[in-house]
């Protein structure tokens, strides 16, 4: 059987193509932003001004060859205003890009393209048999804990903190404990909205002297204590008024009873529990696209938690109540929150089981 050798005039490649140069072109974009903050150029352009291109280049020591396409694309992006070959940062960045700014997400920019990271080493995230630095104490590193941080601004802390306010006890509640806060951004913005609540947060030994940097940056370091432990062997105290863990359990699978007992003991009577988590919706994804979904699964140890009715079950075995629930956004689709009481031995009433979830994945 002879080979015929192709014809290279023949060849057509028609406008499918645009979506492979969509995708080699969505890199190089994210590079840019990328090699942007590293440089500082948003910090530098906020303490000098308006400032022309060659001007620009020469203090940020970018070859001249390439600092007019280099802020064009940054112009392109909503990112920096020029004109007559001056620019400037554009509200957006201020905003989102220049470090101090509250709603800051450079760290969670930069975050996705570690060397370690489970996006910059994704065949071996995906062929991986259980996560990376699964030791206590191993992880997670201050750019990673800064980048959730930012992330959980996205909607998360603002959506808690409204619950935890509507509750009935809140404004008489003096001590809460977040257990596995890491950036203390949930118990920051409790105590903001009660200044007599004092808060702990529980977290690794090794993670906390980031979470008081964090912590004094707001002006918190006197009402906000920071305890290190393993929330499966150490006790993080008791008589708080306000428990609450968020994204914290998808690796607890096994032991949510433990946990939840030991929230149980941490709580006063009549205590509020706020647990603040992704679970399975009927086909898994909660009509979230593909990428986000597969980062949620990356972030939460595979997969969201599923089955809501073990999971309130065990709750109740240790005597928290669930008063309600409800959903939150967030940045990988809807987080679930829920919320119960620690009532009295003797008191629980019977509870409706939840409907199965009917998730493929976790049966």
């Amino acid at each position: 059987m002879c080979s015929i050798e192709p014809n290279l005039a023949d060849i057509t490649i028609g406008e499918e193509i645009s979506s492979v140069d969509t995708i080699v072109d969505g890199y190089k974009t994210y590079q840019v932003v990328r090699a942007a903050l590293e440089l500082g150029l948003f910090d530098w352009l906020d303490e000098h001004g308006t400032t022309p291109r060659e001007d620009l280049g020469a203090a940020l020591s970018i070859n001249g060859m390439f600092t007019r396409s280099f802020f064009q694309t940054l112009v392109d992006l909503g990112f920096l205003s020029g004109k007559d070959d001056h620019f400037s940062n554009t509200g957006k960045a201020t905003r989102l890009l220049l470090q101090g700014s509250l709603a800051y997400q450079g760290d969670w920019i930069l975050n996705t393209s570690g060397n370690a990271g489970p996006w910059n080493t994704l065949k071996e995230t995906l062929t991986a048999t259980a996560p990376k630095n699964t030791g206590f104490s191993a992880g997670p590193d201050s750019r990673f804990l800064r980048a959730l941080g930012e992330r959980s601004l996205r909607g998360e802390i603002q959506g808690v903190t409204k619950i935890i306010e509507a509750w009935e006890g809140f404004r008489s509640a003096t001590k809460l404990l977040d257990i596995g806060g890491g950036h203390g951004l949930y118990a920051i913005a409790a105590c903001q909205q009660n200044h007599g609540l004092h808060a702990v947060v529980f977290d690794k030994p090794h993670v906390i002297e980031l979470t008081r940097e964090i912590i004094g940056s707001y002006g918190m370091a006197d009402r906000i204590t920071v305890v290190g432990g393993d929330i499966i062997h150490d006790d993080p105290g008791s008589g708080f008024d306000i428990v609450m863990i968020s994204h914290l359990l998808y690796k607890f699978r096994d032991e949510l009873p433990l946990i939840f007992g030991k929230v149980a003991s941490s709580l006063n009577q009549n205590g509020l529990f706020v647990s603040n988590h992704w679970f399975c919706g009927p086909v898994c994804g909660e009509g979230s696209s593909g990428v986000r979904e597969l980062d949620r699964s990356i972030h939460s140890y595979g997969h969201p938690l599923c089955h809501p009715e073990e999971f309130a079950g065990a709750m109740f075995g240790q005597g928290l109540v669930i008063t309600k629930k409800t959903t939150i956004p967030s940045n990988f689709g809807v987080s679930h929150v829920h919320v119960a009481e620690k009532v009295p031995e003797g008191s629980i009433h019977a509870l409706r089981p939840d409907e199965p979830c009917g998730c493929m994945s976790c049966r």
